[in-house]
């Protein structure tokens, strides 16, 4: 019995040896994982500047009303179906656009996934965790147009390291403005695009973002184009950047305490179990005992 009981040390010292590994391989990627109910929402500043055709000059800035959101929709073999929405209205609650768009996500790596959303997308729901300043691909809700995102300095945000990022590129909204006169008819609908983005780069979570853009009528003949539709810009108003903020801040200290802090425990706890058996088995020995 008492040979028996030598041997216990040893087995405890490779049980939490054993589940350190295993939580280093298994549980602690999902650390940074999307949730299951994972929401992301925003209040946004949003400013649009008309063109008056008539007068062949803009009308002037006015304040729109802007949601943009991201929720879990739906989970296919552990993918997940993200419903992104993006709506904008005059004060007078006139539709200015609205567009909804479904991303099939990795919740692990935050990538697209193919045959999973409303088309198919390459690049990530937001940017890809563990930045190194590389470029990335992102789709911005209003534009439906992949984003060449460019690095482009880092700043901080209330006290949080971030990474700005920024691309000028161009989309077509003809589909999603057949509202306004002709367009989709005889006029189409394409925009000049800044588009600015904060990354937290050990998460790859988005902080906040800014775009200033142009949209213009063009000809659907001769695709030349005719006169401005409207200006605008979006930011995140300062409450939702806050709020973003301190979400990031619990995940990476979540991060911490599932890549580093559990692990070391748990190989501590083998390390001491295995030396305290040493040191009880050289302590029998030199009484006498085998």
């Amino acid at each position: 019995m008492n040979k028996i009981s030598q041997f216990w040390p040893f087995i405890i010292s490779l049980i939490f040896l054993s589940l350190s590994l295993f939580w280093v391989w298994q549980i602690r990627p999902t650390a940074s994982a999307l949730p299951d109910n994972f929401r992301f929402d925003a209040n946004v500043f949003s400013l649009d500047n008309f063109y008056d055709e008539s007068n062949g000059d803009f009308s002037g800035q006015i304040e729109s009303k802007t949601d943009f959101a991201y929720k879990v929709k739906d989970i296919k073999n552990g993918y997940f179906i993200i419903q992104n929405l993006f709506t904008v209205r005059k004060p007078s609650g006139e539709k200015i656009f609205s567009v909804e768009r479904n991303y099939g996500i990795d919740p692990k790596t935050g990538t697209h996934v193919a045959g999973l959303g409303d088309h198919d997308r390459n690049g990530y729901l937001f940017a890809p965790k563990n930045l190194n300043k590389q470029d990335f691909t992102y789709w911005h809700v209003n534009y439906d147009t992949p984003a060449r995102m460019v690095f482009a300095g880092e700043e901080e945000i209330m006290g949080l390291g971030v990474y700005r990022y920024e691309a000028d590129y161009h989309a077509d909204q003809t589909e999603n403005l057949g509202f306004l006169p002709g367009v989709g008819k005889t006029r189409g609908i394409e925009l000049d695009i800044n588009l600015n983005l904060w990354i937290e780069p050990k998460t790859g979570r988005m902080v906040k973002y800014e775009d200033k853009t142009i949209a213009y009528y063009y000809d659907l003949k001769t695709k030349e184009r005719i006169n401005p539709w409207n200006k605008f810009s979006n930011k995140f108003k300062e409450e939702s950047i806050k709020n973003q903020v301190g979400q990031i801040r619990f995940l990476k200290l979540k991060i911490f305490v599932f890549e580093w802090v559990i692990p070391t425990f748990g190989v501590l706890i083998s390390l001491i179990t295995l030396v305290f058996s040493v040191k009880q088995s050289k302590y029998k020995k030199k009484g006498g005992e085998i």
